[in-house]
C-alpha cells in the first residue's frame, strides 16, 4: 500500500497529470455543447443522463494508459529505477503497484469527468432538465428493458473490465521497449490502429471464422453490452454470439501480457540508457 500511495504522489506531482484532466474537462464540456446544439429543446432526457460516463471513459481511459506508460517507460530511460530496486521490495512488488495506480488513476478520471458532465449538462447546457430523477426511468427501446441507472451500471462495469485488458498491454509493450518515446508512440498506434484492425477483420472472418480471436478484437466485450444495436454488429458483422468468449479472450490475454511483463521485468538487467 506505501508503495502504490508513493506512484500515487509521484503521478500527480506532475502538472501533466492536471493538464490531462484539464484537458478531458474541456473535451467533455465540448461534447455537452456539441449535444445541446444538435438537440435544441427537443432532447430526450434520460439518453443524454446515460451519456455522461462515454467521453469520461474513453478520453479519461487513453489520458490513463498514457500516464501509465510515462510511469513505466520513465523510470527506464532516466534511470530512476535503479533506485527503486534499491528498495526493501521486490520488483514484482514494484511492478505490481504501477499496475494499481493506473485502475486507481482510471477510476478517479472516470469519476470526476462523470461528474463533471453531469453538472455541466444539469447547470449550463439543459437548465437542470436532466437530474439525478431520471435514473429510475426505463429507457425506450434498443436498451434490452434497462433504466437509466442499470444502463450507466453496466457499461461502466464493461469498460472498467476492458480497462484490464488495455493495462496488460501497455505494461507489456512499456516493459518490452523501456524507452520512452518508443513506449508511446507504440502504445498510441495500438490504440488509434485497433479500429482499422478491427474494420479488415469483419472482412476477414467472412471467409475465416478463425481471424475473429486476435486481441484487437478483446474491446468488443464492452460494445456487446452498450445497447441492442452495439451488440447486433458484435453479433452478425464479427461473429461472435455470445460474451463467454470475448470475456475468455479479455482473461487470456491480459493474464498472458501480465505473466511475460513481470517475468521479463523480473529478469531484466537494470541499466541507464
Amino acid at each position: 500500500m506505501k508503495l502504490l500511495f508513493n506512484e500515487f504522489i509521484k503521478d500527480y506531482k506532475k502538472k501533466t497529470t492536471w493538464i490531462y484532466m484539464l484537458i478531458m474537462f474541456v473535451i467533455i464540456g465540448a461534447y455537452g455543447y456539441f449535444q445541446k446544439s444538435s438537440t435544441g429543446d427537443n432532447f430526450n432526457s434520460a439518453q443524454i443522463m446515460i451519456s455522461i460516463t462515454k467521453v469520461a471513459a474513453s478520453i479519461g481511459g487513453v489520458f490513463t494508459l498514457i500516464m501509465l506508460a510515462n510511469n513505466l517507460s520513465q523510470e527506464y530511460s532516466k534511470g530512476t529505477v535503479k533506485f527503486l530496486y534499491t528498495r526493501p521490495k521486490s520488483r514484482s512488488a514494484i511492478l505490481t503497484a504501477k499496475i494499481a495506480l493506473g485502475f486507481v488513476n482510471y477510476i478517479i478520471f472516470f469519476v470526476l469527468g462523470t461528474i463533471f458532465d453531469f453538472l455541466s449538462k444539469y447547470y449550463i447546457f439543459f437548465n437542470k432538465k436532466i437530474g439525478l430523477n431520471q435514473l429510475n426511468k426505463t429507457l425506450e427501446e434498443g436498451y434490452f428493458g434497462r433504466t437509466v441507472a442499470k444502463q450507466l451500471i453496466i457499461t461502466s462495469l464493461a469498460e472498467l473490465t476492458t480497462m484490464i485488458f488495455f493495462i496488460s498491454m501497455v505494461v507489456l509493450l512499456c516493459v518490452v521497449f523501456k524507452t520512452q518515446i518508443l513506449s508511446l508512440v507504440l502504445v498510441m498506434v495500438s490504440l488509434l490502429g485497433m479500429s482499422i484492425i478491427q474494420a479488415i477483420t469483419a472482412w476477414a472472418v467472412t471467409k475465416w471464422t478463425w481471424a475473429k480471436y486476435h486481441m484487437f478484437d478483446v474491446p468488443l466485450f464492452s460494445y456487446y453490452y452498450d445497447n441492442e444495436a452495439s451488440r447486433g454488429v458484435v453479433k452478425e458483422i464479427f461473429k461472435f454470439d455470445n460474451a463467454n468468449v470475448l470475456i475468455i479472450m479479455l482473461v487470456a490475454y491480459s493474464a498472458v501480457f501480465f505473466v511475460i511483463s513481470y517475468i521479463i521485468n523480473a529478469r531484466r538487467d537494470i541499466t541507464i540508457d
